[in-house]
């Protein structure tokens, strides 16, 4: 009897590790079914498991060679001549044991021949990024701009190349823009709210920005994405 007692709590610990995990996968079954008809009333492609060889195509860039575990998920894709759109979640671990941690976050990627782009990242500054700038992490700053430089953390390969991409247009869209993390390098550019996965209902939304900066950056003749319907 004693051991049926010392048992209990462990059956009880392992019935809610199983309502959790059932809870967790109907929230996700649902999230996939909402964004497979948000691809389809925008007129795109939806993958619930990913497309083949984007997890590799996102290596190399620092945003995605943090933490372990990579892995991608409800994907919607749109192709046209000039450029190929992908936008997925992205999960993955950083940490180990009690300090481990799952990021989650909705990734709009460009991929175009109509970019050319240095490696840069920009991200919104937070306290932690200023300490780490104490210790000599590099942040490209503009001293005609403080309000876009204590903002935002921009760091990139070729200074001089990423200052004359940030020029004040560019500027002052982020600025606009608090939450908005974006990185880029050759014909590839990246653009999320860090740590944030997207509410089906917020897609076009975020899609609708990541064009406008997309169109920023690209040149004059930026082609026009696929149709909305």
């Amino acid at each position: 009897m004693n051991f049926l007692i010392d048992l209990w709590p462990l059956a009880v610990i392992a019935v809610l590790v199983m309502i959790a995990i059932g809870i967790g996968m109907y929230f996700e079954k649902k999230r996939r079914e909402a964004l497979e008809k948000v691809a389809a009333d925008l007129g795109l492609e939806f993958f619930p498991q990913g497309i083949p060889g984007l997890v590799q195509a996102l290596r190399g860039f620092a945003l995605f060679d943090a933490g372990r575990g990579h892995s991608i998920a409800n994907t919607i894709r749109g192709l046209t001549d000039d450029v190929e759109l992908t936008i997925f979640d992205l999960t993955y671990t950083t940490g180990s044991g009690k300090s481990s941690h799952t990021h989650r976050q909705t990734v709009i990627r460009f991929a175009s021949s109509q970019l050319g782009l240095p490696d840069f990242t920009a991200s919104p500054e937070g306290f932690f990024h200023k300490i780490a700038k104490l210790f000599g992490v590099k942040d490209i700053n503009f001293a005609e701009d403080p309000g876009f430089s204590s903002a935002f953390l921009l760091k990139g390969a070729s200074e001089s190349a990423v200052r004359q991409l940030f020029g004040p247009q560019v500027r002052e869209w982020f600025s606009q823009r608090r939450g908005i993390t974006a990185a880029g390098r050759g014909n590839q550019l990246f653009f999320f709210r860090a740590e944030q996965r997207v509410n089906p209902d917020k897609i076009a939304g975020l899609l609708e920005e990541g064009f406008q900066f997309f169109k920023l950056v690209a040149t004059p003749t930026s082609p026009e994405m696929p149709p909305n319907s």
